[in-house]
Parts: C-alpha cells; sequence; structure tokens
C-alpha cells in the first residue's frame, strides 16, 4: 500500500468512483439491460472508460509538472514519487487498455472510445488554458463516457441512420452531463484564484435544472417509465439539484473551492444515479450502488485530493 499510495494519488482514487457510471448510465438509457449485447459488454464499456479516465489523469499531471512544482510541489511527481518516464509508461499502458477494452465492446464504442482519447490529449496539450474550449472538452469528455455506454448497448445507432426519437433520452443525459462538468471545470479553472467569478459557479446548478427535468419529460413521452419513476427520480433529481444549487450559492461563499469542486464531482454519482432510474425499474439497483459509492467518497476525499 505504501507503493502504490502516489499512485492512488496520481489517479485521484475517489474521482475514479465517478467513472463507471456515466458508460452504465449510457447503456441503461439505450438499452435497459435489454440489448442484444451481454451484460459482459456493459463491463468492457465500464472498464474502457475507467482507462482512458486513468490516461487523462496521468497525460494532466506530466504536462502540469513544472507548474505544480510552485504551486503543487506535494504532487506524487514534483516531489519524485513518481518519474516522468514511470508516468508516461502509465499514460500509454491506461490507453491502450481502454482502446482494447472498448474493442471488446463492438466497433461502435471502439470509436467513441478513440474519439473520447483524442479529446482528452487535446484537452491536457492544446486547451486547458482557454476560458472556454478548456472547460466546454472536459465536458465534452464526459459525455463521450456515457455515450461509450450507449454505443456499447446499441452500436446500429452509430450507423448513418442509426440515431432515432428512442435515443433521445441519451442524447438528453449526454448533453446534460457534458454541461454539469463543463460547469464544474470553469468553478475549477480558478481554483488556486481567490478572485470572484461572477455567474460561474451557478452553471452547474443550470446545468441539472435544464437536462434533468427534460430527461423524465422525454422518457415518459417513450414510455420508458414504470410507477417507481416518479417518486425515485423526483427526489434523486431534487437532491442533485440542491445540492448543485448550495455549492453555487451559500456554500460557494464560506467553503474553499477545492472543497466545492470536490462536492461537485461527488455530485456526478447522484445525476448518474439519477439518469440510470430515468429508465425505469432496470434502473434501480444501479442506482443504489452510485449512491453507495456516493457515501464512500468522502472517506477516499480524507486522504487523496480530487481536484
Amino acid at each position: 500500500m505504501t507503493t502504490l499510495h502516489p499512485w492512488f494519488r496520481l489517479f485521484r482514487l475517489p474521482n475514479l468512483l465517478t467513472v463507471p457510471g456515466d458508460p452504465l448510465a449510457g447503456f441503461l438509457l439505450a438499452s435497459g439491460l435489454t440489448a442484444p449485447t451481454s451484460l459482459t459488454t456493459l463491463l468492457y464499456a465500464m472498464g474502457s472508460a475507467l482507462s482512458l479516465y486513468l490516461f487523462g489523469l496521468a497525460v494532466n499531471d506530466i504536462v502540469d509538472c513544472e507548474v505544480d512544482r510552485i504551486e503543487r510541489p506535494e504532487r506524487p511527481l514534483p516531489s519524485g514519487a513518481i518519474t516522468i518516464p514511470q508516468a508516461r509508461m502509465a499514460a500509454i499502458a491506461a490507453a491502450l487498455t481502454g482502446l482494447n477494452l472498448a474493442l471488446s465492446a463492438g466497433r461502435s464504442a471502439l470509436c467513441v472510445a478513440a474519439l473520447l482519447a483524442a479529446t482528452i490529449l487535446a484537452y491536457n496539450v492544446f486547451l486547458k488554458n482557454r476560458a472556454v474550449l478548456g472547460p466546454l472538452s472536459m465536458g465534452v469528455c464526459r459525455g463521450l463516457s456515457l455515450l461509450l455506454g450507449v454505443a456499447a448497448a446499441q452500436p446500429g445507432w452509430f450507423t448513418v441512420h442509426g440515431f432515432g426519437v428512442a435515443a433521445l433520452p441519451a442524447l438528453i443525459a449526454c448533453a446534460g452531463l457534458t454541461l454539469y462538468v463543463a460547469g464544474l471545470s470553469a468553478v475549477a479553472q480558478q481554483e488556486m484564484s481567490d478572485q470572484p467569478q461572477g455567474r460561474k459557479p451557478w452553471l452547474p446548478f443550470a446545468a441539472l435544472l435544464l437536462t434533468l427535468p427534460a430527461l423524465v419529460v422525454a422518457s415518459s413521452a417513450l414510455k420508458q417509465t414504470t410507477t417507481i419513476l416518479p417518486t425515485f427520480y423526483l427526489f434523486l433529481m431534487i437532491m442533485a439539484l440542491m445540492r448543485a444549487w448550495f455549492l453555487g450559492g451559500a456554500l460557494y461563499r464560506v467553503l474553499p473551492r477545492t472543497e466545492i469542486i470536490t462536492a461537485h464531482i461527488r455530485n456526478l454519482l447522484l445525476v448518474q444515479a439519477a439518469l440510470c432510474v430515468a429508465v425505469g425499474q432496470q434502473g434501480i439497483f444501479p442506482a443504489l450502488a452510485l449512491i453507495l459509492l456516493s457515501a464512500i467518497f468522502p472517506r477516499l476525499t480524507r486522504q487523496f485530493y480530487c481536484s
């Protein structure tokens, strides 16, 4: 564990809990666990998303190493706990693993995974410090992570004439996740600054307020609901919205920005749980699992940073 501790810090262990829920939600929204593909395909998609997330974190710290020597000297690369060549090899291994797992989930999943890997690389190397493109590209990465699950469940949707009305809930969820993560990334851009950010702190809340109600309307219109959906979905939606609202308002004024970002990342698990429940009864147990991860999340943040 002593040897692995720097790697847990490099890969921001608490954040990893929020990754499998993206393709899981996408898979459920596309199929409701009734797709012709097997459950193994879902696991391939989740493993691919997780591997590519590890790839992104490793590349992020490699690119930021010189800045971290000044601002965050305790991190694994500036402190020397992990060397640059070691981090580079880990990044290559994670990228290859992610692409291979995506291929096991199908050609459509591989195409989405390749686009995700390219977006991750573009963000870290070219777009990170851009005021608009940086947060937006980070949000796109999360949206593509959800689409990875969609591609695993319904590869036919990714053909020329594949997307239809049935894909609407998945597209709304993808847009919502993209906008939410873009909003919290915009807040995180000035993590080390005490300057006021205007209306930026409200962006995550606005993203959820637009998309979560739209998702249940779309699901209801397509009759993808059961009797348990209104109560459970409404509960999760209100909880996610309340957290985002407090983090953009009252809590933003009193908590350090690192804690605000950490809380927004944790809120992703509630958002993903709501996306799972939007498909109806099939999403109940996956949603409960994500809620359990949300309870575990704070324990890990006591030892490992998220941002």
